[in-house]
């Protein structure tokens, strides 16, 4: 390249085009039995071993421009983790309970202080958890031989994560993709690959349409089973109903009495009846969310940059449907044994449907100067935060 001038210029820049392939291999099966039979053996204790068998074989199976990822933690450190978790935060806690009701007793306030301010301290870190498991799980990442990490400031997004959740029900849910659009952008803001960083840069409004057209038929399904289930019960019972629910609440019925008996079984009835209308409910939620969050996750992706590079997700309401429906059947059918093809089959959606648009100066990148963490995730652990 030469200037106006006549002089040489630059040269132009080089640059890669990355392509996200997952390609599966044999063992997944054989490493999940493995892990149901040392979990059964050790009462669940192996579950942190476990957990890591399982990432280091899809992390295997992700390949970018063909060469595979590397996952390096190891039980032992997510061990240390839960341990350090369970001994500043847990054990403390319960101990200090055990203590107020053997002396003040069960029924004293201060029982009931300590339970609201061990569940309002499980609310606060939530984010943290999320937060760390994130920043763990790029420092365990390797792709040709460069670490990501995750350098931002866990308190800080805490206290955004902890806003967004109060936010949501204040607001009656409108806030959430505002609020999701923060989070991502706090997370995605914070990522490296090795020393070059991540770049999240949009705004949260091409979200609000697919969000109101969910929402309003939320809210619809939502007061169709309030009168369905109402309806269900007049038809079935008529002014009984109040006369069933009184009959169980007196304490001088008798016990073993035909009647008494007869109310059990009609309330039971009732049970089901509504469990089954809130079942179906369920189901009519699980097909009208995805119409919101295929769009959520395709405008995060498109607001993603690495480099020169921006990416793409081709995410649909109905191949998401059909994912969620999949994952959660097999999860039901197999008692949850099958946790490791559900964790598969969402990380292969998301690299046969991801496009990378652009180039990426991979000469450029050094390896991350972030410090390393030394344990796992404890949080994310305590409080079972989803994810891989």
């Amino acid at each position: 390249m030469t200037t106006q001038d006549g002089s040489a210029g630059p040269g132009p820049v080089a640059g890669s085009q990355l392509r996200f392939d997952y390609i599966p291999r044999p063992g997944l099966l054989a490493i999940t039995l493995t892990n149901l039979f040392f979990n059964l053996v050790t009462l669940t204790l192996y579950r942190f071993w476990a957990k890591t068998n399982v990432r280091r074989h899809i992390w295997s199976c992700v390949h970018i421009n063909g060469e595979a990822l590397e996952y390096t933690g190891r039980g032992k450190e997510l061990f240390i983790g839960a341990l350090i978790v369970f001994g500043v935060l847990l054990l403390p806690i319960v101990l200090l309970l055990m203590a107020l009701q053997i002396w003040l007793g069960p029924e004293h306030p201060a029982v009931f202080i300590v339970q609201f301010g061990f569940f309002f301290i499980i609310f606060g870190l939530w984010g943290m958890a999320v937060y760390r498991a994130r920043r763990y799980q790029l420092s365990r990442t390797l792709w040709r031989g460069i670490r990501g990490a995750l350098v931002g400031s866990a308190w800080s997004y805490t206290g955004l994560h902890a806003g967004a959740t109060l936010l949501a029900p204040m607001t009656l849910g409108w806030s959430t993709p505002a609020m999701n659009f923060n989070l991502q952008e706090r997370m995605i803001g914070d990522m490296r690959f090795g020393s070059m960083p991540f770049q999240f840069s949009g705004t949260a409004g091409p979200l609000y349409g697919r969000y109101a057209i969910a929402w309003c038929l939320a809210v619809v399904i939502f007061l169709s089973v309030l009168i369905t289930g109402g309806a269900l019960i007049y038809a079935a019972f008529g002014n009984e109903f109040w006369a069933i629910l009184s009959g169980l609440a007196t304490t001088d019925s008798p016990a073993r009495s035909n009647a008494y008996e007869d109310q059990v079984q009609s309330f039971l009835l009732i049970v089901f009846g509504m469990f089954g209308v809130v079942l179906l409910a369920w189901l009519a939620q699980s097909l009208i969310w995805p119409i919101y969050l295929a769009r959520e996750m395709a405008v995060f992706a498109s607001y993603t940059t690495f480099d020169r590079a921006h990416f793409r997700l081709d995410a649909t309401a109905g191949s998401l449907f059909l994912l969620t429906l999949g994952n959660v059947l097999l999860w039901i059918f197999t008692i949850g044994i099958a946790s490791p093809f559900i964790q598969q089959r969402t990380i292969k959606y998301m690299c046969d449907r991801l496009t990378v648009v652009g180039e990426v100066d991979l000469a450029a990148i050094l390896q991350s100067p972030a410090p390393v963490p030394r344990s796992g995730e404890g949080l994310a652990d305590a409080f079972d935060v989803g994810g891989i």
